[in-house]
């Protein structure tokens, strides 16, 4: 198990306490959960910013861009040294590159040495509410369908399955591939670093067809509720199920704000308004999405690349590319607009 001692000394900001935070979020179902347990942990915290896209940072209206920077980036990487980020993406290429832009940071996977060319098939297979439901001692609500909600996060409940299905180019046509799922992994980390009992309880039942059928109604009254599902890779074994993001299409204020008071009416995780009223009033700022093959990087050193290229964040979308943003720096030109 991970030693929460250890991590809350090495990253202040995640204890539990009433400082006064500043938060800036993703744009998805994960994020969400993840700030509405947050702000419930820290009740002088407040919601400043939504980082959408991996492109656009939507920040309030009263807030320098120094501020939002000095944030605390929650279910996001953040390669900014000034940034306090926490997030689960794969950052590192070997597990001994050396990235200064993470010092004030914490990633799941660098917790365990994992990377892309070092035990990738072992990564964290879960959402960062899942890691915050255990930093904070929390166990899945007993509200209705608060399983489902918190097993959907970040498609984890896809990750859980025995087997899954993936839409691959076959015979020149799309068809249904099935593969092995990565339930050994998910089951790896639920009983050894992240033991959150009501999650090991639930595992096995996020397998069934019954949970499916149940996972589908829910979804359906996700996209009553006018949240987006957004595309999905890979589909869940028994109905052919997809993930569902919930990002915004639109104003990104106003729909987080709705999003974020619908994960708190279905968890019970209560905040005070004035901990999201930045969100109302919003300014933004837009980097440049690049991608870039990973042979030109490494090539170049992955330290070194994000440092000359001035990253701002990036992930690896195959083994063979990355993904990354720039411009998002002091002299980059900005905007005032309404949520």
């Amino acid at each position: 198990m991970l030693n929460k001692v250890s991590l809350v000394y090495n990253h202040p900001w995640l204890a539990p306490g009433r400082d006064a935070l500043n938060l800036v979020i993703g744009d998805d179902l994960d994020a969400a959960l993840s700030a509405a347990l947050f702000l419930r942990a820290h009740p002088n915290a407040k919601i400043i910013g939504v980082y959408s896209k991996y492109t656009t940072v939507y920040y309030s209206a009263a807030c320098a861009w120094n501020e939002v920077l000095n944030a605390v980036w929650l279910d996001l990487d953040i390669y900014h040294a000034q940034c306090r980020s926490l997030g689960h993406h794969i950052v590192r290429v070997n597990a001994r590159d050396p990235l200064p832009g993470f010092k004030s940071s914490l990633n799941l996977n660098d917790l365990w040495g994992k990377a892309l060319q070092k035990n990738f098939d072992e990564k964290y297979p879960l959402g960062t509410i899942h890691f915050l439901m255990w930093l904070y001692n929390v166990e899945i609500p007993s509200t209705p369908d608060a399983d489902l909600l918190l097993w959907l996060a970040d498609s984890a409940y896809i990750n859980a399955q025995a087997r899954a299905y993936r839409k691959r180019w076959v015979n020149q046509q799309t068809a249904w591939v099935e593969r092995e799922g990565f339930k050994w992994n998910v089951k790896g980390w639920l009983h050894g670093a992240i033991q959150v009992k009501s999650l090991q309880q639930t595992f096995e039942q996020v397998n069934t067809l019954a949970f499916e059928e149940r996972m589908r109604a829910f979804q359906q009254t996700l996209d009553a509720q006018g949240f987006h599902q957004g595309a999905g890779q890979v589909a869940s074994h028994h109905l052919k199920l997809f993930g569902y993001q919930c990002q915004p299409d639109g104003a990104v204020g106003a729909y987080v704000l709705r999003l974020l008071e619908f994960v708190s009416q279905q968890t019970g995780w209560k905040y005070a308004p004035a901990q999201v009223e930045p969100l109302k009033h919003l300014q933004s700022k837009t980097g440049k999405r690049v991608a870039e093959k990973l042979a030109r990087v490494q090539a170049q050193g992955l330290a070194n690349f994000l440092e000359t290229h001035n990253v701002f964040s990036y992930v690896f979308t195959h083994f063979d590319t990355i993904n990354y943003t720039t411009g998002l720096t002091e002299h980059c030109g900005e905007r005032s607009l309404r949520a």
